[in-house]
């Protein structure tokens, strides 16, 4: 089941920023006719293209679908076979991003973001994409990736090395390395509309109040999350990625769960500065054993996969 999925994430991943016919050049991608040049008018765009996907069956009707985990933070990324193939060079359509990203709050599927998706290839820099230079861009190396899962899986590697000759190498595309901005037009983010993360996230999924959020640390954000419903289940993929032993398997997910029932203790007796320390303290001790369980292979491994690199603490995929 893990290698089903896995290949297909993996593959999906990419195909997802691919709607186009790749055996040939890529057409420029579809631009309306209104091209804002400032910041605030393009975001003002964007916000306005997607306020009818906070309803969420509205997304899933128009063809919008999952790929990958609940990414603490930030949410399930979802693609649309219709939507822009972006790739270097093209100039972007503000009211056509090609990721969006939800998660539960409250027993409802919440629009926390969306992102813009360009694949590049070697050599080839990261877009200028919104005015001025306040968007975060961030890159996914496909090909790097598929490789670590596959370090100790031959039989993955063929797989997914097959897929990628049939449906691009092969045809001359090797643009394998896919550059990603998000862009928090739905939901407030106190590190900014482009931060790579929201750490807004775990509090709302809480139900604690706006102001336990104001002024905390993005620890104390991770350390929340694990006390979410399913904070714990994040690592699952990752490790099997990382190829951990069982051991080092129970070692992790005991320190994830002792941290989750600090911060729900917490939680109960109340408080901001009470709950935020216990985040901080929850995740400092849960990252302690991540560092001291996993090999720095192993590690290697996980960074290649994250959405920010590391060992996969950015991205918060443990």
């Amino acid at each position: 089941m893990k290698f089903a999925l896995t290949v297909g994430l993996m593959t999906m991943s990419l195909a997802a920023c691919t709607a186009q016919d790749i055996s040939t050049p890529p057409a420029p991608a579809l631009v309306d006719e209104y091209r804002p040049t400032t910041r605030s008018a393009q975001v003002e765009e964007l916000r306005v293209a997607v306020a009818r996907y906070s309803d969420f069956a509205v997304a899933r009707r128009e063809g919008w679908r999952p790929f990958g985990d609940d990414e603490p933070l930030m949410g399930t990324h979802y693609y649309n076979e219709s939507a822009p193939d972006y790739v270097a060079g093209d100039a972007l359509d503000f009211s056509r991003p090609n990721n969006l990203m939800y998660t539960e709050i409250g027993g409802q599927q919440v629009l926390t973001g969306v992102a813009f998706v360009v694949r590049i290839g070697p050599g080839e820099s990261v877009p200028d994409g919104f005015a001025g230079s306040m968007d975060r861009w961030h890159v996914h190396d496909f090909v790097a990736a598929i490789d670590a899962a596959a370090e100790e899986r031959p039989i993955l590697g063929g797989i997914a090395n097959w897929w990628l000759d049939q449906n691009y190498r092969n045809k001359g595309d090797n643009r394998g390395r896919l550059a990603m901005v998000h862009a928090w037009v739905t939901l407030e983010n106190p590190d900014g509309m482009f931060a790579d993360f929201n750490r807004t996230l775990p509090y709302r999924k809480l139900d604690l109040p706006e102001r336990y959020w104001q002024g905390a640390s993005i620890a104390a954000a991770r350390g929340l999350n694990l006390a979410t419903d399913g904070g714990c289940d994040t690592q699952n993929g990752t490790l099997w990625i990382a190829n951990v032993t069982r051991s080092q398997d129970r070692a992790i997910k005991q320190a994830c769960r002792i941290g989750a029932d600090e911060v729900r203790s917490a939680i109960s007796e109340g408080g901001k500065s009470r709950i935020n320390t216990a985040g901080e303290q929850a995740w400092a001790r849960f990252d302690a054993v991540w560092q001291q369980t996993l090999t720095p292979t192993q590690r290697r491994r996980i960074a290649a996969m994250s959405e920010h690199g590391g060992d996969g603490h950015e991205g918060m995929k443990h």
